[in-house]
Parts: C-alpha cells; structure tokens; sequence
C-alpha cells in the first residue's frame, strides 16, 4: 500500500506542477486565469490522477503475489509459481522466483533422500547394537525388537507423532544395551540372581547410557535406556522418579518389557499364558507401571488375537 500512495503521489506531483506554472504564467502576463485554462487544468489533473492509479496497480499487484510466494517459501511450502505473463521487468522477475523456486524443491527433495539414507544406516547401527547383546544373551534374543514393536503399538493407541513412535522403536530395541557391560558370569546364571548379583545387574541401565551419551543422534532415546526400570511409585532405579516425572517413552517400555519378559522363556522362568501375564501387569499397574497405559497394552494384545480386529472388553459380573 505504501509503495501505491507513493506511486500516485509521485504522478499527481507530475501533472500538478505544469498546472501550476500554466496558472502562474496566466496571472502574470496574461489578464487572469481563463476558464479554457481552468478546464484544461482540471482535465489535466483528472487525466493525471486516472494513469497514477492505473500505473500503481499494474505495479502493486503483481508484487503481491510475490510476497505471498516468498511466504510460501519461508513456510517450507516448495515448487510454488508466480503467475505473471508480461514481457516487461516484472515478468522477468517472476519467472526468476519461478526458477528458484523449482531448484528449491529440487534440493529439498535430495535433501530430504540424504536424510532417509542417514536416518537407514542409523537404524542399522542400532540393529547391530542390539545384535551384539543378543550374541551375548541368546537367552534374550529379538527381545529388544518385540518391546520395540509393542511400544510402537501402545503409541499409536495413545495417537502419538511419527516422531515419537520412531523414538519408542530405537528406544525399544535399545532399552537393554547396557547388558553388554555385564559380566556373563551373572548375565548368564541359570539360576535367580542373590542381592548382590542384582545390584549388579541393576546397573545395566546407568552403563546403556553412558554408552549411547556421546551419539547425538541417539539423545532422543536416553530416556528409555535409562528410566525404563522406574517405577510409578518410586521406588524403581536409578534415579528414583515417581509418577509422570519419568519419562511417557520410559513408561511406554516398562510395559512393553515387562509384558515381554513374562511372555518369555528364561533359564529360570518358564513363559506365562496370556491370562497369567495379563494378571501380572493388573498386579503391578499403580505400583510399578503407569495405570494409564495397561488399557493400552491390552487392547494391543486382543487386536494382535483377533488380526487387527479390535472388540470391547467384556466386563466380569461381580
């Protein structure tokens, strides 16, 4: 708007001080100003006012649109065109925005692939962590990707961003990684761990993160390696934190392991049926587990019995 009132400003300026000077000349060397002269004058300034209005927009316009263009482009909204078909310098104009609007694309699009390629070798890399801890603990082999896949499971349930359903996957895979700074002797033993031996084994969770602290891309994950053993009521390690103050992704995990680890044959625990697993998650929920995310689990447990067809709960007459 301002760059209109300055282009009307500038050509009424131009029609106005001919006029002027027609006046001054009339009232000096002539005997008045005439109404020729005034009718001129006032056709003059009409005509002036008319082509001020319509040089400002055919101007202004087109400059709208290319600052809803450049807009557009600050918001990541890429491959946008202006549509501007004059020859003159506006039109060159927008066809170079059109230019570098496209290459923008080109490049996000390329960017984007980098990404995806980075993103694929980082989940390799997390694979093969886990790989190595399953070479260690055959005992424990695919547990990482089980709670990583239940995790992924109770986050779309709790509708959860892409991001963090990824975050809960790297997370699940990775929660035990500080297994492989146990010593076999006790990550082994066939039989219960004495109070000693599980002081021990209660330190797998501080060694997992001291192993992935220095991997940038792994920061968004920390919190399920290290504060997946907390539990609801605080009394869990290693930091002892109650309720909501752990983590939602550590809390997630806690579920997903344990209803894992009772599902699972070990050397010293034959695997729980269903009904005996489900009992068990009743009896932690509110001490050791979030009580808003057992109706999570379950609901993934009857889709994954039913094929992804969910039913509702049956309530027992009391």
């Amino acid at each position: 708007m301002r760059l209109q009132a300055l282009i009307i400003a500038g050509v009424l300026l131009a029609a106005v001080v001919p006029t002027v000077l027609v006046a001054v000349v009339a009232l000096t060397y002539a005997n008045g100003i005439t109404a020729p002269i005034l009718i001129s004058s006032a056709i003059g300034l009409v005509l002036g006012g008319l082509l001020a209005i319509t040089l400002a927009r055919r101007v202004t316009r087109p400059l709208a649109g290319f600052r809803e263009f450049a807009m557009n482009i600050a918001r990541g909204k890429f491959g946008g065109q202006v549509e501007h078909h004059s020859d003159d310098e506006l039109g060159e104009l927008a066809k170079t925005f059109n230019y570098m609007s496209a290459s923008i694309e080109a490049y996000d699009a390329e960017t984007q692939r980098l990404a995806d390629d980075v993103e694929s070798g980082y989940l390799e890399t997390i694979v093969a962590l886990a790989n190595s801890l399953d070479s260690k603990d055959p005992y424990t082999r695919g547990h990482g990707q089980r709670v990583a896949e239940l995790a992924v499971a109770i986050g779309r349930h709790l509708k959860l961003s892409e991001v963090e359903l990824k975050q809960l996957k790297y997370g699940g895979i990775l929660h035990d990684i500080g297994k492989i700074g146990i010593v076999e002797a006790i990550l082994l033993k066939q039989t219960r761990l004495n109070d000693s031996e599980m002081e021990t084994m209660r330190a797998h969770p501080l060694i997992g993160d001291h192993i992935i602290k220095p991997v940038r891309l792994l920061s968004t994950v920390r919190a399920a390696v290290r504060n997946h053993h907390e539990w609801w009521d605080g009394t869990g390690y290693p930091d002892r934190l109650k309720g909501e103050a752990i983590p939602l992704m550590a809390r997630i995990i806690a579920v997903a392991d344990t209803w894992d680890a009772c599902t699972s044959t070990r050397p010293y625990q034959v695997a729980l049926a269903e009904e005996d697993a489900l009992a068990v998650i009743d009896r932690l929920t509110g001490n050791h587990l979030d009580p808003s995310l057992a109706p999570a689990l379950k609901q993934v447990i009857l889709e994954r019995k039913t094929g992804g067809r969910p039913r509702p709960e049956v309530k027992k007459a009391s």
